[in-house]
């Protein structure tokens, strides 16, 4: 999601009940992506301790219009819960209204072709936080969406809504020293979800998703300073491994095309178009260097590679490369970005051609 803040008004302190301790910024933002051209929205941010829990909670709420006529409400969190026994939440609940554009499935282009779609997401995992910086826990999972494309057009055998409806397992190692902008650490997670139509769902489904990061600092600057400004001085090295695959009891056609994994887009190879490649199989490695360049203002250089695969017809083609150059703005203590990426990819050889580059206007680190 793009966001970039233009107004903040930060209250100190917001304290319910002696227990809830937020630091809160209202956002009005404009954002740009070449899948929404740009958008403008409102939001609310806010980062904040849950008793005495160490590790802040993160909140947010989103809703923006874009220039396509598209427009969307989110609301997305890690809410950090202290205890005899310690747990964590985490959700994303997102509707859309998006005339939106489809590709067709697999690891070739294809003619593309433009959709209406309705879209209610949501997504639950409670975890209960356990020794050496592991959590594990339940997932529920919720996709319901309307369109009006024909079935010729996504190969999918059912009709023109969707409702599938998973519960499954998460885990989940964490050492990371900051969540909104990494310095050090490990991140691993492994998510295994399972459709069932007894449940609600349109088809019998089994979804896997292995997410591995790594953050090593090469460079620090030395001396007395804030915390703060240690790390917009340092120079940092990130990568980030994924794996996902979709399968089913029957037939790869079977499996909705909302439920494909997808290659492309803000935060996974940027460079090349959301949901421009699509099938039930996807790995990607993407790495990206970040260095200071003036009190808030840092730059990064970055590179993914990846593609998607279908288990039924394998088709071997050139991974999928994206590549590009960016800066980062901080705006505010807790280490929040504003993000501008300029991106390319090896399927536009043309370097004249402006539609050959991707932007990216947003908020937030891709990984």
């Amino acid at each position: 999601m793009s966001l970039v803040c233009l107004t903040m008004h930060a209250k100190d302190k917001l304290t319910i009940d002696g227990i809830l301790n937020w630091p809160v910024i209202g956002m009005v933002y404009p954002g740009f992506s070449p899948e929404t051209d740009w958008q403008f929205g409102l939001g609310l941010e806010s980062s904040f301790r849950i008793k005495d829990e160490q590790k802040p909670s993160v909140l947010l709420v989103l809703g923006a219009y874009t220039l396509r006529h598209q427009w969307y409400l989110r609301s997305s969190g890690t809410l950090y819960m202290p205890g005899t026994t310690p747990w964590m939440l985490q959700y994303s609940v997102q509707y859309r209204d998006y005339p939106d554009v489809y590709y067709g499935r697999g690891n070739t282009i294809h003619d593309s072709r433009k959709y209406d779609s309705k879209r209610l997401t949501v997504n639950l995992q409670p975890m209960v936080r356990l020794a050496q910086n592991w959590s594990v826990g339940p997932m529920m999972d919720l996709l319901w969406e309307k369109h009006n494309l024909d079935r010729k057009d996504t190969t999918y055998m059912g009709d023109n809504q969707t409702m599938m409806w998973g519960i499954g397992l998460v885990a989940q190692h964490d050492t990371r020293d900051n969540t909104q902008f990494p310095t050090k650490g490990l991140f691993f997670k492994w998510n295994s979800t399972y459709y069932e139509p007894k449940l609600g769902a349109d088809c019998r489904l089994v979804k896997l998703e292995a997410d591995f990061r790594h953050y090593v600092t090469l460079w620090q600057p030395q001396g007395e300073m804030t915390d703060f400004k240690r790390t917009q001085g340092s120079l940092i090295f990130a990568y980030q491994v994924r794996a996902m695959a979709a399968l089913s009891d029957g037939h790869s056609a079977a499996i909705p095309f909302q439920m494909l994994p997808t290659l492309g887009g803000e935060d996974l190879v940027r460079g090349l178009r959301t949901n421009m490649f699509r099938d039930n199989v996807l790995w990607a490695v993407q790495g990206e260097l970040r260095f200071p360049i003036f009190t808030l203002l840092r730059g990064a250089v970055f590179a993914g590679v990846g593609d998607v695969y279908n288990t039924d017809y394998w088709n071997w083609t050139t991974p999928k490369v994206g590549y590009g150059v960016g800066l980062r703005l901080a705006i505010s203590k807790t280490h929040v970005n504003v993000r501008f990426d300029v991106a390319r990819n090896n399927i536009d050889k043309s370097w004249s051609d402006r539609s050959s580059y991707s932007f990216y206007f947003t908020a937030t680190e891709s990984f």
